[in-house]
């Protein structure tokens, strides 16, 4: 089975469990003021994750944060890191807070870097478990049938 032949419901189940694991990943990675003197908690505090269809029926992730992140992602000035966001959330790995002049250090925060494979085992078992149902499901409509037919 493909991941294009999943229910809306399966869909979106999968991405249900990826937003838990990103979402707990991401948020120990955003500047907090344990781990950065310059954060007070307004970045953390503005996260909003979201999956479901976007405007042309395809499924999405997406992250909603204060405007000022992407600087605090990407840097600003001569560190300004511009393929990182181009890589999007598996580029880069994530580095934190490190001191700089002249400008903001990028601390990759949105970084998922290494958690692919642990999305793919979801996607994967999703499919598994899937495609197991339609077998069992299948399988017992047959057997159904057939003793009503005799």
């Amino acid at each position: 089975m493909r991941f294009d032949q999943l229910s809306d419901e399966s869909i979106k189940k999968v991405g249900e469990r990826i937003i838990r694991n990103a979402e707990a990943r991401i948020r120990s990675q955003v500047p907090s003021p344990d781990r950065n003197p310059f954060s007070k908690g307004a970045l953390r505090n503005s996260l909003r994750f979201k999956w479901g269809k976007n405007s042309d029926d395809e499924w999405e992730l997406t992250i909603d944060y204060a405007d000022h992140g992407k600087f605090v992602a990407f840097g600003t000035r001569s560190y300004f890191d511009a393929g990182a966001r181009a890589t999007s959330f598996f580029g880069r790995d994530y580095v934190g807070y490190v001191k700089s002049t002249g400008g903001i250090r990028p601390q990759y925060w949105l970084s998922l870097r290494g958690d692919r494979p642990v999305y793919e085992a979801i996607v994967e078992a999703e499919l598994r478990v899937v495609w197991e149902t339609f077998i069992t499901n299948t399988i017992s409509d047959l057997s159904k049938n057939s003793k009503r037919n005799d």
